[in-house]
């Protein structure tokens, strides 16, 4: 019986010692969670901020690929007349 209650002991000491780490580990995991978030709410007006400074840089950069690509079609369209009227006058030589 004393036996019993010698290692029903040490389970409950082990029990006491396992809830108070994990007691600790709950303490230390949400002091992180908190110096996360205060660090996470500093750096969204930033982020806001950077995003809003970039707006217009980007709408500048699709207006010039938008006028590049029209450039580019009309290169193309110009270089597919010219050889047509390559292909035409080599014909007319060497007919």
């Amino acid at each position: 019986m004393t036996v019993d209650l010698d290692k029903l002991e040490e389970r409950i000491q082990a029990a006491v010692g396992l809830v108070a780490r994990l007691r600790e580990e709950k303490r230390r995991l949400e002091a992180e969670n908190k110096e996360l978030q205060g660090r996470l709410r500093s750096m969204v007006p930033a982020a806001a901020k950077h995003a809003d400074d970039l707006r217009p840089r980007l709408k500048a950069l699709e207006e010039e690929r938008s006028t590049l690509l029209d450039e580019r079609r009309a290169v193309a369209r110009r270089v597919e007349e010219m050889l047509t009227k390559l292909e035409l006058l080599q014909k007319a030589v060497h007919a």
